[in-house]
């Protein structure tokens, strides 16, 4: 796994060097310059508030009485477990037991983590409905002829109906068992490791607090607010970072955020089909490159685009590595299993 971790890293750094050797490492330093420190720490302060509304999208699923004066707990644990995902995307199911370790002491832990599993999927719920948007905008921005755009009408509806089954079909097995569910269909040496007495218990426990969810109308709302919630938080910061970073660079280039949301979800389509190439190198700033290009405006822009959102990245890392630093959450297990058993 490291071999290929290594070989995917070195792919993405030769596509990066490619990129600055077409376009320029001159080029996009300037780029930087023009967006200034007022125009980056305007960028890095989208995302304050997207994980605020990120962190409301959480907390209303926890039916649990905790006072509004800890909802910073939620935000400060938003951020730190989020931080993990930076490296790789497949990092991001290792900062979620670090959410519900981080609220343990104003929410059951066992609750806590049911709740980020629940959260986790609306995530990739969201992610689903982006794509969606991002092609039912393509139709208003690449309008050629009726056929064309008839077939990628089809094409949608097809999705958007197979996106309803998949969500009826795990909404049902909620009430089954959630996680006993993806368990079973996991390869037999596998689930033989996890199926141990002691874990099919705590299976079970978080199953229960999973299935409370959806135990009544007024709960299955608060699903429902979580996912709406985090969708519009998500698609607006996005579009928003590739305008404003765009337009700072190149005020003339003409921008528009219909435009940047277009251009944001094809790079978040693109980095999610090469989650294995660690932190996106060069994938990232290449599909900006691309979608800017086929909108019509410079492809260098692209590149530019890609390294200040990396900046911005880093940036909020940094403070999600600190908050974990800080509540001691960087520790060998963290006695995990004795709080999961509790």
């Amino acid at each position: 796994m490291k071999k290929t971790k290594y070989i995917f890293l070195s792919v993405g750094i030769l596509i990066l060097i490619l990129m600055f050797r077409s376009f320029g490492v001159d080029t996009t330093i300037d780029h930087i310059k023009k967006t200034g420190w007022t125009g980056f720490f305007l960028i890095c302060s989208i995302f304050f508030f997207n994980n605020l509304f990120l962190a409301y999208a959480w907390r209303v699923l926890i039916n649990y009485p905790v006072p509004r004066i800890y909802f910073y707990k939620f935000f400060l644990a938003r951020v730190a477990g989020d931080s993990t995902s930076s490296i790789n995307a497949l990092g991001a199911a290792a900062g979620e037991p670090l959410k519900a370790l981080f609220v343990k002491d104003v929410v059951p832990f066992r609750m806590g983590l049911a709740t980020v599993v629940l959260d986790r999927m609306i995530h990739i719920v969201s992610n689903v409905m982006m794509v969606l948007t991002g092609m039912l905008a393509g139709l208003f921005i690449f309008q050629k002829q009726f056929q064309s755009n008839l077939v990628i009408f089809l094409v949608i509806l097809c999705f958007f109906l197979l996106f309803l089954y998949i969500s009826y079909r795990t909404l049902k097995h909620q009430k089954k068992g959630f996680l006993a569910n993806i368990v079973n269909r996991l390869p037999g040496f596998l689930k033989t490791r996890i199926q141990t007495e002691k874990n099919i218990d705590r299976i079970k426990k978080i199953d229960d607090e999973i299935s409370y969810i959806f135990s009544s109308r007024d709960n299955l709302n608060h699903f429902y607010i979580s996912l709406v919630t985090h969708y519009v938080s998500v698609i607006i910061s996005g579009a928003l970072e590739i305008y404003l970073i765009v337009n700072y660079i190149n005020p003339m280039a003409g921008l528009t955020l219909f435009e940047g949301l277009l251009v944001y979800i094809f790079g978040f389509i693109a980095t999610s089909a090469f989650f294995f190439v660690p932190a996106n190198v060069g994938t990232s700033e290449g599909s900006y490159s691309i979608a800017l290009s086929l909108l019509g405006y410079d492809p260098v822009l692209g590149l530019s685009v890609g390294i200040i959102r990396r900046f911005r990245t880093f940036v909020w890392s940094g403070i999600g590595m600190l908050i974990l630093f800080y509540a001691g959450l960087i520790k060998k297990d963290q006695n995990r299993e004795n709080e999961t058993s509790e």
